[in-house]
């Protein structure tokens, strides 16, 4: 069975690259250098993340827009499909 889940990802632009966090899922941290970079990261950690979770363990996710801290921070709904046996 595969399910699909998607979650907001905080996007906050520093000095060095791109800090990329989960509000729903504390821990799922990431990063990259670009925009793209940290996309494919921020799936790619949500996936691995929620693949180690059981189905009935992982939190639902808020629908609505994340509280920013930082006034250039973004939000990205990321999209991750995880198969279960």
């Amino acid at each position: 069975m595969i399910r699909t889940y998607q979650y907001y990802a905080i996007f906050n632009f520093a000095e060095d690259g791109i800090n990329v966090t989960f509000p729903d899922l504390p821990g799922c941290i990431t990063c990259g250098d670009s925009v793209e970079e940290a996309l494919w990261m921020a799936k790619e950690a949500l996936e691995l993340f929620l693949d180690g979770e059981p189905v009935e363990d992982i939190p639902p996710p808020q629908r609505m827009m994340p509280q920013f801290l930082n006034p250039n921070d973004k939000a990205y709904l990321i999209e991750a499909s995880i198969t279960y046996y």
